[in-house]
């Protein structure tokens, strides 16, 4: 007796599920997007270049000296290093928005004996330091700008008094900013910098288990292949009939569908978590150092 063909078990709804599930996962991808995406808010960043030059230091022969704007500088460190200041919100930092103004601080309050714009992104920033020799004496200059637009900045480069082992550090508020100023760290061993050098052991183990799980996730969909009636029919014959492999292999057939989108998800989880690890490393300012 012939069997009446139960319609939702028709090719068309199967298809239907594998198109719903995957528009799903692009939607919810892509919601997550769009929802940081359409987060208005500024990002002040604050980076320090790890290559900085040391003019003078302690073991250096003392009978050189160092001498700035014709005067002898009496100090056993002398170090000159790089600073950038930028915006990698999506709002604008006005002057009008400085809560508390800004300083730029160096370490252990050594003083400040020379600041320079290096490189500004563009000139309708209006950025400028404030040539204060009594601020430069505590370790402190007073940085103004005019507006900061998203991936907008400036490099500056200071020279100061003081030992090239700490960084100089930035102070001040911005509205909108809550958290305080984003500080981009790097790695001090700049030329033998690589990336696994710089994400946390955290975050290189959460890669091992997401590389596994998507390796399991590729085996489980070989094995749904395997338990087809053609592979099943293979793996007897194959038993039975070394002989005839080659010819049995060319009658297994396509992977079924189901295989395939299981793979395809795989792929999307190992792309998305690779990108998620991988989003938070320190890129340095948009404009270059």
């Amino acid at each position: 007796m012939q069997k009446t063909p139960n319609w939702q078990n028709h090719v068309f709804f199967f298809w239907l599920g594998i198109v719903g599930t995957v528009g799903t996962l692009i939607g919810i991808v892509l919601s997550i997007y769009l929802y940081r995406a359409s987060q208005i808010k500024p990002i002040l960043t604050f980076g320090v270049l790890p290559l900085k030059t040391e003019l003078q230091r302690p073991d250096y022969d003392k009978e050189l000296g160092f001498v700035y704007q014709g005067k002898l500088v009496d100090s056993a460190s002398i170090t000159a290093v790089q600073v950038a200041i930028w915006n990698t919100g999506t709002k604008s930092i006005r002057e009008t928005d400085i809560l508390e103004p800004f300083h730029l601080v160096m370490p252990d309050g050594a003083a400040i004996l020379s600041v320079r714009v290096k490189k500004m992104s563009r000139p309708i920033c209006g950025f400028e330091f404030v040539n204060n020799q009594t601020d430069y004496v505590s370790g402190k200059c007073l940085l103004k700008w005019r507006i900061l637009e998203p991936d907008d900045g400036v490099v500056l480069q200071v020279i100061y008094a003081g030992s090239a082992c700490h960084d100089p550090t930035l102070e001040g508020v911005v509205e909108g900013q809550k958290a305080g100023i984003v500080v981009e760290h790097y790695d001090i061993n700049h030329e033998n910098q690589t990336i696994t050098s710089q994400i946390s052991p955290f975050r290189v183990a959460g890669i091992v288990i997401l590389c596994i799980v998507c390796v399991s996730l590729m085996m489980f969909a070989k094995s749904l292949q395997a338990k087809t009636p053609v592979g099943k029919q293979m793996a007897v014959e194959i038993a039975v009939a070394e002989k005839e492999l080659a010819r049995l292999k060319k009658m297994a057939g396509p992977m079924p569908a189901i295989s395939w989108l299981i793979i395809f998800i795989a792929v999307v989880l190992l792309a998305g978590g690779l990108g998620a690890f991988l989003y938070g490393l320190p890129k340095g300012p948009p404009f270059g150092w």
